[in-house]
């Protein structure tokens, strides 16, 4: 896609009234944009969560492992962003788009999910890695919400999850008990 049919595209956005739905798109649009520069971008996160529990989970911004790149910037600035603290930002389209995690993330050498959005591509963290952070969040902080979304994936994705990929990723003895409980509890 061009540049101006790419800033068109989002600049539609205006009219999308599924928050969630809006987030996508311009996601959609970002990778698009930075294909060109042979970045990829990958969904991370609360946004990514959101997606595997097709709304379940609920965030307001799109959490992103990206390197940080004078590239990026202008991407972001191309599809009119601007930098507010540690986000990217259009907040006539209420978008806030975030690089917490760096580019090498255990994830972005494991399977991913390819979405497509409206003919583009987005790339999401593997299920089996998302699900790991939830737990490394539960047992680390001893996060009760992350432990629930842990649950969660694991019921709702226990067929395709690869627990074997799962234990071995899980480098502590109390993230290793976890995993176990929830394989149980999925009956798997």
């Amino acid at each position: 896609m061009d540049a101006s049919a790419r800033r068109a595209r989002l600049e539609r956005l205006r009219d999308e009234a599924d928050a969630a739905r809006r987030r996508m798109i311009a996601l959609a649009l970002l990778t698009d944009r930075l294909a060109e520069d042979g970045i990829e971008p990958i969904l991370v996160g609360g946004a990514a969560l959101e997606l595997y529990t097709a709304g379940g989970y609920a965030t307001g911004d799109v959490d992103l492992a990206l390197p940080r790149v004078p590239e990026v910037d202008r991407a972001f600035a191309d599809l009119g962003f601007r930098t507010q603290g540690r986000f990217w930002v259009r907040e006539d389209l209420d978008l806030y788009f975030e690089a917490p995690a760096p580019a090498g993330l255990p994830g972005e050498t494991a399977p991913r999910t390819v979405v497509e959005v409206e003919g583009l591509r987005v790339v999401v963290i593997g299920i089996e890695d998302l699900l790991l952070d939830r737990v490394r969040a539960a047992v680390h902080l001893q996060s009760e919400e992350d432990r629930r979304w842990a649950r969660r994936l694991a019921l709702l994705y226990a067929e395709r999850l690869d627990w074997r990929y799962l234990l071995a990723k899980a480098n502590e003895t109390s993230a290793r008990e976890l995993i176990e409980v929830l394989r149980r509890e999925a009956g798997t």
